[in-house]
């Protein structure tokens, strides 16, 4: 065997955060070995090599240790063609990805090969830009299927907990859910591998489906954090065969949160002053309404109300509601200056629901009532008129 990665079972890998995927290269000669191997930018469109390897059995050794999302193999090889190696590695995973390499003579496969449901053919002479189109036509189409297998296993995961787990059970699983959430918040790292063991301790004891319930958990910890585009988990593919199951889940879901961890470090700073920004906008365009409060607007932007209060003050150095009173006073002295409306027809204008509201809180911002400012205002002839 020229070159074989890995061994054991599949352990993903991520780069610039995305999954990385496996290619297992078989072709009888080595310098097209060679060739796929080091001229094709594997890394850069979002693969790794399981191996690059020169006949249909050493393949198969590859394929019973380690799991291979894509084979790229070549038609014509001695003892075993490259079809019947595709319709062995199906027995062994009958998920993967078949890409193979023909002549212009072997067109006789093509029919074997279609109903084989080969992806793709790459005909001699090898084009790197070709191979380079063919894999990255690939890759979307498995990061494709994990978003919609993570989606079909979130609404089974909550389908099944609507059919009923017992109230203590259900109850540690969301302790579980917020310990994760907010360790992610706080950034306490240090305390992962603690949590991993504690949980998986507590599947494990419960008889809980771990796959379900850590993909459910990272999903549900990407959407409280509000990332729009969240990573592609690997738990998802934990296999329940797995002589190494649970070891093999831990590393999946350490990995996973690993993966999590680096998006929201990206996202989190951002996403807050995003979300900040829209809240600012929502009490511009709300602050006339008398019940406009912090909930309300967290409501209306779909994110927590602990959230956007944190995040605002954050961004602005003031609260939510300090925010709004600024705006409401300012808006009202503006109102004061045009000199053409009542106190009460301000205070409603403004928000502020009643004049003994209104005024307490103008006087508050500056220092003198709303009605001596009009008396300022107006040659101190004003507080007759609008008392």
């Amino acid at each position: 065997m020229e070159q074989s990665l890995g061994g054991g079972f599949f352990q993903p890998q991520v780069r610039g955060g995305w999954n990385m995927y496996r290619v297992l290269i078989v072709d009888d000669e080595i310098m097209i070995r060679r060739g796929l191997s080091k001229i094709i930018k594997w890394e850069q469109i979002g693969f790794e090599l399981a191996g690059a390897v020169g006949d249909a059995q050493e393949a198969l050794k590859v394929l019973e240790g380690t799991q291979v999302d894509v084979l790229l193999t070549d038609i014509s090889m001695p003892e075993m063609t490259g079809l019947e190696l595709i319709r062995l590695a199906k027995e062994h995973q009958p998920r993967i990805k078949t890409v193979v390499i023909s002549g212009y003579s072997e067109f006789d496969y093509a029919i074997e090969a279609i109903k084989l449901k080969v992806e793709n053919y790459i005909l001699k002479p090898l084009d790197p830009k070709k191979i380079t189109e063919i894999f990255e036509n690939l890759k979307n189409a498995l990061d494709e299927e994990q978003k919609n297998e993570q989606k079909v296993m979130y609404f089974q995961s909550e389908y099944e907990m609507l059919r009923g787990v017992d109230a203590e059970s259900k109850g540690c699983q969301e302790e579980y859910q917020a310990q994760l959430i907010q360790m992610l918040e706080e950034g306490r790292y240090s305390k992962m591998d603690t949590f991993v063991e504690q949980l998986f301790a507590f599947l494990t004891e419960g008889k809980i489906d771990i796959r379900d319930y850590c993909l459910k958990a990272l999903r549900n910890a990407a959407l409280y954090f509000h990332l729009e585009n969240p990573p592609l988990f690997s738990i998802y593919r934990l296999k329940q065969d797995s002589p190494e199951y649970m070891e093999e889940g831990k590393q999946r879901f350490r990995e996973d949160l690993h993966l999590l961890m680096a998006q929201l470090r990206d996202t989190t700073e951002s996403t807050a002053i995003l979300v900040s920004s829209q809240a600012r906008r929502y009490i511009e365009v709300n602050y006339r309404d008398k019940n406009l409060s912090l909930r309300k607007a967290a409501d209306h932007l779909g994110v927590s109300y602990g959230y956007l209060s944190t995040a605002f003050a954050r961004t602005y150095g003031k609260n939510f509601k300090a925010y709004l009173m600024s705006l409401r006073a300012e808006k009202a002295r503006e109102l004061l200056m045009e000199r053409k409306y009542k106190i009460y027809e301000i205070a409603d204008m403004t928000g502020y629901g009643s004049s003994r509201y209104f005024t307490e809180a103008f006087k508050r911002r500056y220092g003198i009532s709303p009605v001596d400012y009009l008396s300022r205002l107006n040659g101190g002839m004003e507080r007759e008129r609008h008392e």
